[in-house]
């Protein structure tokens, strides 16, 4: 009797799932939009949504993937925060340590409120958390991934049952090929090269979820979620993002990490977070209001061109309207140019000078550079 209820229950969502990708397809404009916005305050009451995201591994209690992720589903924009699993930080009751640590003193909601506080107490309003195997059961159900393995990785842990043999190039990887190929740090690059590879196959998972031959597959995926994944979304939240995000442009989807630099406590290496800079992206990404919709152009002047991606993924996944940027020769000073609400918002946000001027400029000077090296 329960199984066939929950047989029926799954063709339901399944249903679901497929008639809202259909009515997505069929509407295109302002009409689209409209159903975006009914759809996203319907399932959530708002328009903005942080969630966070976290690998774990049961048997250890840690966490080797945390993305805090901002949504504007009213843009239908999504923005990929890694915090690397070596974070040096403290715990409430428990001291300072790895963030990945931070999983054992309270499972999933310790870590969220560890994140929170990290970026100066932004609000998350769900988590999603899965061990590799769950990972790995929805990679299969779409039937693999197409990676571009950056290079050739061959780790093996008997102990932690845990191989991984790949070689460099593009290649159909199975889902314990994904889930190993996340997992892989021993090379130079270390915990910053698995958070890249973590945020790459975030991004591939949702291109080919967007492909029409892996719609039929959403019902079982689905399926997989509610039993591999713990999560506080409840399913029509679930079926809302998928169709929300089905097809979603490449443009909208951006990553990084938080600016940060490899360092030592004693005889363990650790991650040291700018804590300035993990502030600044709390306040302007994850906060649940619109800028002021002035044009704004960005300047890099803190000589560190790298920084690139960071600045202009807070400034334009949080709504800022920044249709140029650009990088230029080192200032001393950061520097607001303006006299309009942007203006004034952004030199509250970044507590710099404002000067006056007919168009509206955001300075980012070496005062400001972040803490990386």
């Amino acid at each position: 009797m329960h199984k066939k209820i929950w047989f029926r229950a799954a063709a339901v969502v399944g249903v679901a799932i497929l008639s809202i990708v259909v009515g997505f397809i069929a509407v295109r404009g302002p009409i689209r939009q409209q159903i975006v916005t009914q759809t996203a305050k319907r399932s959530f009451g708002q328009l903005k949504l942080n969630l966070l995201i976290l690998g774990y591994q049961a048997d250890e209690a840690t966490t080797d993937t945390i993305i805090l992720a901002h949504l504007d589903v009213g843009r239908r924009s999504i923005t990929i925060v890694s915090i690397p699993r070596d974070t040096w930080v403290p715990v409430p009751k428990q001291g300072s340590m790895k963030i990945n640590a931070a999983y054992a003193f309270g499972g999933a909601h310790m870590t969220a409120r560890v994140a929170s506080r990290l970026l100066g107490g932004v609000p998350i309003d769900a988590i999603v958390a899965l061990q590799p195997e769950g990972a790995a059961a929805i990679v299969d159900a779409m039937g693999g991934l197409d990676v571009n393995v950056d290079e050739n990785m061959n780790y093996d842990d008997d102990n932690g049952d845990l191989h991984i043999h790949l070689q460099k190039g593009e290649q159909h990887l199975n889902g314990a090929q994904v889930a190993g190929y996340v997992r892989f740090r021993h090379d130079p690059a270390s915990d910053f090269g698995r958070v890249k590879r973590q945020q790459t196959v975030l991004k591939l998972l949702m291109d080919q979820l967007s492909e029409p031959q892996n719609w039929a597959t959403l019902p079982h995926i689905m399926q997989l979620a509610r039993k591999d994944i713990k999560t506080t979304l409840n399913n029509q939240q679930l079926v809302s993002l998928l169709a929300i995000y089905r097809n979603v442009p490449d443009e909208n989807i951006r990553s990084f990490t938080l600016p940060s630099k490899a360092g030592w406590v004693g005889d363990a290496s650790v991650v040291f977070v700018d804590q300035r800079w993990a502030k600044l992206i709390g306040a302007l990404l994850f906060g649940k209001g619109d800028p002021p919709q002035d044009e704004v152009l960005v300047a890099n002047a803190t000589g560190n061109a790298a920084f690139d991606g960071t600045l202009i993924g807070a400034l334009r996944g949080a709504g800022w309207n920044v249709p140029t940027f650009v990088d230029e020769k080192t200032k001393r000073a950061s520097l607001v140019i303006g006299a309009t609400p942007a203006a004034a918002s952004l030199a509250h946000v970044f507590a710099t000078t404002i000067r006056p001027g007919s168009k509206t400029a955001l300075i980012i000077g070496a005062d400001l550079a972040p803490d990386t090296e």
